[in-house]
This record gives C-alpha cells, structure tokens and sequence, in this order.
C-alpha cells in the first residue's frame, strides 16, 4: 500500500511536470494561427504571470524538492511568450513594456536569491490565491462580454484543471501548506469555470439554428 501510494505521488509529479511543459501551447498555437486577441484578457494574462512567478520565488526560497515546482519555470516562460504575442498582435509593444520586464526580471532575482526578507515572500504567497484568482475572473469577464471564446484554448485550461488536483494531492503529501493548497483549490474551480464558459460559447445559438 504505501509503494502503490509512492508511486502515485511520483506519477503526480511527473505528469504534471510534462503537462507544464505543454500547458500554453495548444492557447499559443491557436493565437498564432487566428491572429486575433479576442476573448483573451490582457490583464489576466498579466496577472497569471504574477502568480506564477510568486508561487515559484516562494517554492524556490522554501527550499521545496525541484521535483515539487518545477512546473513552474516552465509555466512562467510560456507566460511570458504568451504576453508577448497578444501584445504583438494587439499592437501594443512599447519601449515601456522592455523596462517593465527589466524591472520585472531584477524583482525575480532578488526574491529567488535573498536580497529581500523571507516574511515578504509569505506575503506574497498569501495574496497569490486572490491574484490568481482575479487572472481567472479577468478571463471569463473577457469573454462574457465579448461573448467569443474562439481564441481560447479549452485543452490548456482544461490542462491547468488537472495540475491543480494533482499539486492539491502533492502538497498534501509534504504537509498542509495552506497558502499554496487554497491558491490550488481556488485555481480549480474558476479553470472549471472558464472551461464551462468557453464551451457553452462555442454552442450554435438558438436564433442561428432557426436560420441554416
């Protein structure tokens, strides 16, 4: 029982890892090819990728087994390519957003490396869950008013859904860390909601049936 129970906690981590690897590319792979920002929330982009960077400097600074975050690298780049593009294909690259990312790869390192207290980091970590959170609300306003979910990828949130549960299911495992299990649960449920939403925008309307 507790190899069988190993080996669950080793194939949660692994599949979790790889998907990681993956999770943006079926949203970059479809914005690539339309593109067309619409349905795509530029500050819900931006604000995953705040709580994707705090949930990896806390990982980091904890002194987390690599095996337990490394997701992580992986999700902030995609992010970070990701951003790129809808700010490409919305035409809203400026010299402004270059410093932006300076000032934001000089605050990665200096809360990766020590130069800022510990108790700092705690902090951030406790407002993840919220920013997380609103990166998901941002989404699904986004696509309630434009009404078009055509250039959201449903595989990738549908993808971020089951990391959610398996991370749950890791953390727990390690110990009740309960800043990073409410930032995983709530995580879940709007990823959920997102993809409800994304579906139910993709039905033919009752008014468009009438007509074909």
């Amino acid at each position: 029982m507790v190899q069988l129970y190993s080996l669950l906690i080793t194939f949660a981590n692994i599949s979790t890892i790889v998907l990681c690897i993956v999770l943006k590319i079926p949203q970059i792979i479809s914005l690539v090819g339309s593109k067309n920002t619409t349905g795509l929330s530029l500050p819900g982009t931006l604000l995953e990728l705040t709580s994707f960077t705090i949930g990896l400097c806390y990982s980091v600074s904890s002194g987390y087994a690599l095996s337990s975050y490394l997701e992580y690298p992986f999700l902030v780049g995609q992010d970070l390519l990701l951003l790129a593009l809808v700010l490409h294909y919305s035409k809203q690259i400026s010299p402004t957003w270059f410093a932006i990312l300076g000032a934001y790869a000089a605050v990665v390192y200096a809360l990766t490396t020590g130069l800022f207290p510990n108790g700092l980091l705690i902090t951030l970590m406790s407002l993840c869950t919220p920013i997380s959170a609103a990166s998901k609300l941002a989404q699904l306003r986004t696509m309630h008013v434009s009404q078009n979910s055509k250039s959201v990828s449903v595989l990738t949130w549908s993808i971020a859904a089951y990391t959610c549960i398996t991370r749950i299911f890791t953390t727990l495992d390690r110990g009740f860390d309960a800043p990073l299990l409410a930032n995983y649960s709530v995580s879940l449920i709007l990823n959920l909601a997102i993809i409800s939403l994304a579906l139910k925008l993709r039905r033919p309307r009752k008014q468009e049936k009438k007509t074909q």
